[in-house]
């Protein structure tokens, strides 16, 4: 069984790792799968079976991603690097990986090139295959040209391929990055990856589940929720469940519980492995336009009413969200919407309208398993081939 080195370091939330996980567990089916996990532990998140975490020391960044900081606070950023890098290249030793699958970075994390470019380096020295996995759509910068031009020369002095876990016909990457044509690694779209739903006949139930993914960002959505929680009671068949996700900041997370201390129609939790489950049988979901969240929805059905958050420093939830709304797919929420009663009167006309099912391409783990596997068959049929020319 060939073998896959993935990299993915979450910075703020848990998005990329639940991403990159869901792709790991479809590779792992062909795949022996070494996972390389940079970011802060989430002992809640199952690791899927049939890969092997590799836990770097853990890094995180502030809101601004300007600072980075170990978890351990006994390490020095520069020891926490070298520390990650000795174990980086190690695990290539070790695996001899025929593909090193590299989660956003050039296109993001520039901030790890230091221990991401010996790794590339040694694995293009033991003839692995370099791959990019990369979401939809990327954060714009102010100085955008001379971004891509340093993504364009990484990208081409690196990667083999280049997958993009987005329908073209929806979002094309091409939109938010101009200079996609310059890239000399091949591109696939691979649709979008989305979580495998059990559905269950007439499972459905009057749950509304109100989410705000890793929990460092919307906490104005969940305190909509929480205050428009009393006046839903009565007027419609129902209970909430508000997730404020794992990242949420502990004086944050205080002040939800009690605001909703008291109010029987609502409980607050920090975090559920099973949140797409939990949606396939939801009458409602209210969260923010993150990737996974909004694949959540797609792969579910439910009916959604989604807020984009802009105050990470990027606008993509809210051209997710409103690309969404247009086809009616999701109910769009706007800063005024979340008033209280305003906010209640969106979540009864939300309920009472049919969920919009989108013709938009959700089979990017399969698809990105099938390509990977192809890529490496063809890559050892050229050597082959170049081989037997020098013979």
């Amino acid at each position: 069984m060939k073998k896959i080195l993935f990299y993915c370091q979450s910075s703020l939330g848990i998005g990329h790792t639940i991403r990159s996980l869901r792709i790991a567990e479809g590779l792992s089916r062909r795949f022996e799968v070494h996972f390389l996990h940079g970011g802060e532990l989430i002992p809640e998140l199952p690791v899927p079976d049939g890969i092997n975490m590799i836990h770097l020391p853990a890094i995180s960044s502030d809101a601004e991603f300007t600072t980075l900081t170990p978890a351990d606070p006994a390490l020095s950023l520069e020891q926490a690097f070298e520390r990650r890098r000795d174990i980086m290249l190690d695990a290539l030793e070790r695996t001899a990986p025929a593909i090193v699958l590299v989660e956003l970075y050039p296109f993001g994390r520039r901030q790890f090139g230091p221990e991401l470019e010996p790794l590339l380096d040694r694995a293009k020295q033991r003839g692995a295959r370099i791959v990019c996995s990369l979401r939809d759509i990327l954060v714009g910068r102010s100085d955008q040209a001379a971004y891509e031009r340093k993504v364009r020369k990484l990208m081409n002095r690196y990667f083999d391929l280049l997958l993009v876990h987005s329908d073209p016909g929806f979002q094309s990457l091409h939109d938010s990055f101009a200079a996609l044509d310059q890239l000399r690694a091949q591109e696939v779209y691979t649709g979008y990856v989305v979580p495998p739903v059990e559905r269950a006949p007439d499972a459905q139930t009057d749950t509304i589940i109100a989410s705000i993914g890793g929990g460092r960002f919307g906490h104005e959505l969940a305190e909509a929720v929480v205050r428009a929680a009393p006046l839903l009671a009565g007027r419609i068949p129902h209970r909430i469940e508000l997730y404020t996700g794992p990242f949420c900041p502990e004086d944050v997370a205080a002040r939800l519980q009690d605001l909703a201390a008291g109010v029987e129609n609502l409980r607050v939790a920090r975090f559920t492995p099973d949140l797409h489950q939990r949606l396939a049988r939801a009458s409602l979901s209210i969260s923010m336009g993150g990737y996974n969240t909004t694949m959540n929805v797609l792969a579910t059905g439910v009916r959604a009413l989604m807020l984009g958050c802009s105050n990470n420093g990027g606008m993509d939830q809210v051209e997710r969200v409103e690309k969404l709304g247009r086809l009616r797919v999701v109910d769009v929420l706007r800063p005024p919407d979340l008033e209280p009663a305003v906010f209640a009167e969106r979540v009864v006309a939300c309920l009472g309208r049919a969920p919009v099912q989108a013709a938009i391409d959700i089979d990017g783990v399969a698809t990105s398993t099938r390509v990977l596997d192809e890529f490496i068959r063809s890559s050892e049929s050229d050597n082959l081939t170049r081989m037997g020319n020098h013979g």
